[in-house]
């Protein structure tokens, strides 16, 4: 590794400076405002840090890493990956430096996984046994699914995976290292790393784990880390090293992260988390029960139907909801805890004031009208575009507004399967962003419905 001094990066960054301002369209003032600030931090194997006073100036800078790069090549002579960094950043990696490093990165290091979150109190169902199944096949073939991408909504269960595979792998191959870490953590590490001139030192840590557990990969996106994590990836595996990611779309969606990391990403095995169908939602219910068999209180088939149905879309939501039942019960010390008394305990929920004014009834009888079609058209099995982008537009609508279960509204299309009703609805969400037409016919069904 070449050090370069002070007096060094100097020089370099002149003929840099001097280069670039023949290359851009700036005018001389311009290009003194944006640039006349900044100055080279340090430059290792892999990368070159820059450093500017505020945001705007790192934004605008960050536009021409490329053309940066480019001429850094030129005069050093070797490719490297160019990082633009703000003055507060370094001045409080350099003051994590001077109080103890090993401490701030411990705080990382040392994540302990979650206990209660296991493969024994995960409820599998039709919309997340895929991606249970995949999670518990690289803790027995480790590598052989690499990496492996599970991504959903938030709420569905992803970190639930996550920690049980470490879990898992802690139980029973302990001599097997898991770093579990959420990617924003990740973020300022490799941040921390670079302007601290650690980064082959964290390379050299992270590699010495067997399994990488990464939460919510989309927070890696605009960060000017990307470049080093890209080669920790890659070091991982080629050795073979196990890697889970969880992100809330799918690889190839992400935005703001560099399209050979997303190749990369889509190299492996990628399984979507969905919304727990209303009899998975139930059995999620029953397992959160079974934690409070202490409380004494009795809850009925009438009253789990209810929750399930109302609040399916988000697990969290969901579990939530049964604890408020639950504290609101102990509150008031109800006779009997029936279907009155939880829809007056969520009457101000916004899902159950929205389902008290709009049906799905409604929405299709609207969208008919809208395209001139019949209810019998809607429900119909046809596939031809005059009808079958309606039925797309009125089941998107049932699950926005209503927030129905996907089979639930299988049940008001003419009995369709869950996941064609799921298919149609993730349809409808590309279409929306690909066509305006489409979204201006979404606004005019929605003003008919007064939503």
């Amino acid at each position: 590794m070449v050090h370069y001094t002070e007096g060094q990066l100097n020089d370099i960054y002149t003929q840099v400076l001097d280069h670039l301002k023949k290359i851009l369209n700036f005018r001389d003032e311009e290009f003194k405002y944006w640039f006349g600030n900044s100055y080279l931090f340090d430059i290792d194997d892999d990368f070159a840090s820059i450093v500017v006073t505020t945001k705007v100036h790192k934004t605008i800078i960050t536009n021409f890493i490329e053309e940066i790069a480019t001429v850094f090549e030129q005069i050093i002579g070797k490719k490297v990956g160019c990082h633009i960094f703000l003055q507060a950043e370094i001045n409080q990696s350099i003051k994590i430096s001077k109080n103890n490093l090993s401490d701030f990165d411990s705080k990382f290091f040392n994540t302990k996984l979650k206990e209660e979150y296991t493969f024994d109190n995960f409820v599998t169902g039709k919309s997340n046994r895929d991606a249970e199944a995949a999670a518990r096949a690289v803790c027995y073939y480790p590598g052989q699914y690499n990496p492996l991408f599970i991504f959903g909504n938030s709420g569905l269960g992803k970190t639930h995976l996550l920690h049980a595979i470490g879990n898992f792998i802690h139980e029973n191959n302990p001599e097997l290292r898991v770093l579990y870490i959420y990617s924003e953590d990740l973020v300022t590490l490799l941040i921390n790393a670079m302007t601290t001139k650690t980064v082959e030192e964290l390379k050299d840590k992270i590699l010495t784990y067997d399994f990488l557990l990464i939460d919510d990969i989309q927070r890696l996106k605009q960060s000017t880390s990307q470049e080093i994590f890209f080669n920790i990836y890659n070091k991982l595996m080629n050795e073979n090293k196990q890697i889970v990611i969880t992100s809330d779309i799918h690889p190839t969606e992400l935005k703001g992260i560099e399209n050979r990391l997303i190749s990369r990403f889509s190299s492996g095995l990628s399984v979507p988390i969905g919304s727990p169908e209303f009899e998975t939602a139930k059995a999620i219910l029953r397992k959160k029960m079974e934690g409070r068999q202490n409380d004494n209180i009795m809850i009925n088939e009438e009253v789990l139907d209810f929750l399930a149905t109302r609040f399916s879309s988000d697990v969290r939501k969901l579990e939530g909801s049964l604890n408020e039942l639950f504290f609101k019960a102990i509150l008031y010390n109800p006779e009997v805890i029936n279907l009155e008394f939880v829809t007056e305990i969520f009457k101000d929920d916004p899902q159950i004031k929205v389902e008290s004014e709009l049906t799905a009834a409604q929405i299709k009888q609207v969208v008919c009208e809208f395209y001139g079609l019949t209810k019998s058209q809607i429900e119909s099995k046809s596939r031809t575009a005059t009808i079958a982008n309606p039925r797309h537009i009125a089941i998107y609508l049932c699950r926005k507004h209503l927030n129905m279960p996907f089979a639930k509204i299988g049940m008001e299309f003419g009995g369709r399967d869950h996941t064609t009703i799921m298919s149609s609805y993730e349809k409808m969400k590309k279409m929306l962003k690909e066509k305006d037409t489409f979204q201006q016919a979404l606004h005019k069904i929605e003003r008919k419905l007064g939503v």
